[in-house]
């Protein structure tokens, strides 16, 4: 079974997205491959440019038996679809479920960040940007501003008084 999700996911590579999901339906009768072949069937459609054809396979990956990894890709693969599609409410409830399982992966803040600004969030999404660079930026130039940078990041309209 492992060979037929890897000849899969080569299918998927090459842009043969067809016979990349006929491949991994045959695994959907599996109880032990189901989610995971839901989850490689959602990235299909998102490669494919189908994202809305993408929603119901990664619902049934999160229902599924999914663990690690595959669990989070299938949360933050959900919610980054549903922003793309402009359900920016039920979008940010699935950044937020990914985050709160997994607070680690700071992959999902960029996105998690434009799912806020789509809602008219500005201030939460560019102070939480904000925070993400001064945290994660290599930059001795940005570095030397990181106090005052996280400092304006949680009142971004504080103005202070002149003179």
């Amino acid at each position: 079974m492992d060979e037929v999700i890897q000849s899969a996911i080569q299918l998927r590579k090459a842009g043969q997205y067809d016979q990349s999901r006929a491949q991994l339906t045959t695994l959907l009768q599996d109880a032990h491959y189901k989610a995971l072949a839901h989850l490689h069937i959602a990235w299909s459609y998102d490669n494919q440019g189908l994202e809305s054809q993408a929603v119901p396979h990664y619902l049934a990956a999160i229902q599924g038996n999914l663990t690690g990894d595959d669990r989070f890709e299938a949360l933050f693969g959900l919610a980054s679809t549903l922003r793309s599609l402009g359900d920016y409410q039920d979008a940010l409830n699935w950044f937020e479920k990914t985050l709160q399982e997994f607070p680690e992966r700071r992959e999902v803040m960029p996105f998690y960040a434009m799912c806020l600004y789509n809602l008219g969030k500005h201030h939460q999404s560019t102070a939480l940007l904000l925070n993400l660079l001064v945290e994660t930026t290599q930059s001795q130039a940005i570095l030397g501003y990181q106090r005052a940078i996280a400092l304006y990041a949680e009142d971004l309209d504080r103005v202070w008084p002149k003179g």
